[in-house]
């Protein structure tokens, strides 16, 4: 739910471009990963899912 919100739209974009970077290298960007868009990712989805959880919570 978080991950596809519109707070985290731009940021999974980023991501899923990363991915599909990496999928379908040939080589040229030979180790490169995706791990800093998917913290960044995860930082995003935190953020938004934590007052829920709070909420939930107290």
């Amino acid at each position: 739910e978080c991950k596809e919100s519109k707070q985290c739209a731009p940021v999974k974009h980023h991501f899923d471009e990363c991915v599909e970077r990496v999928t379908n290298s040939s080589g040229a960007e030979a180790g490169e990963d995706c791990v800093e868009e998917f913290f960044h990712l995860a930082h995003c989805a935190t953020q938004c899912a934590a007052p829920k959880l709070w909420s939930i919570l107290k």
